[in-house]
């Protein structure tokens, strides 16, 4: 008999009614199968295939959106403003990646030479894996930008979707597979399997049939896979996305202080501080630490109350917490609200402690962040060098490109941002979201905006001579 996922209602405390079944290895076997079919038979191939296959799916998405809420509410407690803007971002990248899959079609160069003629093409790479997303059961996840990203580039996919919102996931693979139904297209153009623990994810990536990879997730998670991936016999692109600590450095210039500490805090707390892109750092001047303490503190405090997403996301949030506590190496300012029992708030410490305690560097999946105090920006210099690759790195003051943090940031970060906050990733083609090790497994490639089509895609050269 097969084990079950069950998936939480955060709000009301309670197991939701339907519980879905792990997948087999079996069940596996045959979606790598049907992908490998679909492939060799250039189900893909054919540019108005692609984009008539997109269109069609997004009027099915849009058929089902209440379907799709009504489990996305009761599996993840986000709100309906939430789902919407998430749903909307769904469908933006869609459209967006249709359109990028025009464009990679007249991607066709052409060199003639005095003894020959040399053209090369884009080409799907092959079968792709994609992992979903705990945080975003819609746009990262089996209706998200990787998968879009995949089907654009050519490619079949298969999902192993995430057991937090299964029943989002096994919906959105529904909507996938009538589409493909409807327009006669070959079944192993998707597939999708379930699992509450490692065993089909590792079976998924080490298989000789999967080409490449996209996965959202834990640094320990994303490592993990990405070594199965390199380790096999014939090693795979793996593109990982794995966090980021997201510093933020206010200069001691910095006019309209409480108004960016505003927009940080709400930053840091909307939807119980749970994206990849929060501010889990501060670096505050001395002289600006006082204020910044009160403002803060009473931001936090005037916070809205908002469950985490699983009760095994909010006990990994209060061991870090507690991991925190134990250095003793600043004073807490934490609320614990009445309502869902989710601690928010941030610790001041001093910059010299970053150095002490190794777990202050990692990540808090949370409403949570560190405020550092520092008097010398040289030293800061050599902090920020040392907390390694982010995804986004943001300096709020007068004329922040002029800093001389400015280069440093743009060194260690996928996306630098002036005088704003890092949430709120814009889906357009000037987007890079993506960062230096150990952020993400390689920094030359986006996980959103079309530019992501790239990872999987490939290059052939068809060289031929005069007259042939």
């Amino acid at each position: 008999m097969p084990n079950f996922i069950e998936t939480y209602h955060c709000r009301t405390g309670t197991v939701n009614p339907n519980s879905y079944p792990v997948s087999s290895v079996d069940e596996l076997y045959k979606c790598l199968e049907q992908a490998t079919e679909a492939h060799d038979s250039g189900a893909l191939l054919d540019i108005r295939v692609r984009t008539n296959f997109l269109n069609e799916l997004h009027e099915q998405i849009v058929a089902r959106k209440e379907d799709l809420y009504n489990l996305y509410e009761r599996e993840t407690s986000l709100s309906r403003s939430r789902f919407e803007t998430e749903f909307e971002r769904t469908l933006n990248q869609l459209r967006l990646y249709r359109d990028a899959a025009s464009a990679l079609e007249q991607e066709r160069t052409e060199s003639v030479l005095t003894d020959r003629i040399i053209t090369k093409k884009p080409l799907p790479v092959g079968p792709v894996a994609v992992f979903g997303a705990s945080n975003f059961p819609l746009a990262y996840s089996t209706l998200g930008g990787d998968v879009m990203g995949a089907f654009a580039a050519g490619c079949p996919v298969i999902v192993k979707g995430h057991p937090f919102h299964a029943g989002t996931s096994l919906l959105s693979s529904e909507i996938i597979r009538g589409t493909l139904s409807k327009l006669n297209l070959h079944p192993g153009i998707f597939g999708h399997v379930l699992d509450d623990g490692h065993r089909i994810g590792q079976a998924l990536v080490q298989d000789e049939r999967i080409k490449g990879c996209g996965f959202t997730g834990s640094f320990e998670g994303g490592m993990a896979l990405y070594r199965i991936a390199q380790n096999r016999k014939e090693p795979i692109p793996f593109f990982a996305e794995m966090g980021s600590l997201n510093p933020v450095v206010i200069l001691p210039n910095t006019e309209n202080l409480n108004s960016h500490l505003h927009a940080l805090v709400d930053s840091i707390t909307t939807d119980a501080g749970q994206f990849c892109t929060k501010p889990g750092i501060i670096f505050c001047p001395s002289a600006l630490i006082e204020e910044t303490i009160q403002t803060m503190n009473a931001r936090f405090n005037q916070a809205p109350t908002q469950p985490m997403l699983h009760p095994t996301i909010q006990q990994r949030y209060e061991m870090r917490l507690n991991e925190i506590q134990s250095t003793n190496a600043g004073e807490f300012y934490l609320k614990i609200d009445q309502e869902f029992s989710v601690p928010h708030g941030f610790m001041h410490t001093l910059n010299r402690e970053l150095n002490h305690f190794e777990t202050l560097s990692h990540e808090v999946f949370g409403p949570f962040c560190l405020l550092v105090e520092y008097d010398d920006i040289k030293r800061l210099e050599s902090t920020l060098s040392a907390l390694k690759g982010q995804l986004t790195t943001t300096i709020i003051g007068k004329n922040p490109e002029q800093s001389t943090l400015f280069n440093l940031a743009c060194n260690i970060a996928g996306r630098v941002i002036l005088s704003g906050v890092p949430t709120g990733v814009a889906v357009i083609p000037e987007m890079h979201h993506g960062g230096p090790y150990p952020a993400s497994s390689d920094s030359r490639f986006t996980a959103v905006g079309e530019a992501s089509i790239l990872r999987f895609v490939r290059y052939v050269s068809v060289q031929k001579s005069h007259g042939t």
